[in-house]
């Protein structure tokens, strides 16, 4: 694969920064973009917002970007080259890699996280919490209180992540005890699904950087 290919316009990147905190440690800040326009030696990013400001990313700062690909997750570590102002569009331009890592990006990643979650069976509603989470389904515990649910009945659900509220139509999959299913999601919209996956996407970042999910088939592509 060349490595030309990675970088395609409206592609979602991640680009993870490293500031200090209010006691003075270091730490790497993630915010999410997207791949905008790819040249021949360089591509250009959306220049990343925080509740509707910019994110101050000075000219040779040390960038750590990640690209999610269709089956895939890429990463490489670069430098914001020059910064541009198009309209009203701000942008970030960074050189092309010669080579970056790729991890394999299973349709589904499942990953252990705790949200608010609410589902609704005949009229009645009943609040608990996700175990784990994919762009497919979730794993959800009622936190003691009894729901009687069977395989294969369809309930309505309200996942609560932090950007976004998401709802939807979900099947139970699997009961694991009175108080733990296994729902598999069958009516939700693709944008939500997205939404999930980015979520995801975002976590295993922050996991990744602890220490706690390993790279899993990490390959390397180079040559342009």
């Amino acid at each position: 694969m060349e490595i030309s290919r990675v970088f395609r316009p409206n592609r979602r990147v991640s680009l993870g920064i490293k500031r200090k905190n209010e006691k003075g440690e270091e730490v790497v800040s993630y915010y999410p973009s997207r791949i905008e326009l790819v040249r021949e030696e360089e591509f250009w990013v959306a220049a990343p917002q925080e509740k509707g400001v910019l994110v101050p990313i000075g000219v040779g700062e040390k960038l750590s970007v990640y690209i999610l690909g269709e089956k895939e997750i890429f990463h490489f570590e670069g430098e914001a080259k020059s910064r541009l102002k198009k309209e009203n569009m701000a942008f970030l331009i960074l050189n092309l890699p010669r080579e970056v890592e790729r991890e394999q990006r299973r349709n589904y990643v499942r990953i252990d996280v705790v949200q608010p979650l609410l589902i609704k069976k005949d009229g009645k509603s009943f609040f608990g919490y996700t175990k784990n989470l994919s762009g497919g389904g979730m794993l959800a515990s009622f936190s003691g209180e009894r729901v009687f649910l069977e395989v294969g009945e369809e309930i309505v659900f309200s996942l609560s992540l932090p950007d976004i509220n998401i709802i939807g139509k979900a099947e139970v999959a699997r009961k694991d005890d009175p108080y733990s299913y296994a729902f598999q999601f069958v009516e939700i919209t693709d944008q939500d699904r997205e939404e999930i996956i980015r979520y995801i996407f975002k976590q295993q970042i922050e996991l990744r950087k602890k220490g706690l999910l390993l790279h899993e088939n990490n390959q390397s592509y180079g040559g342009r």
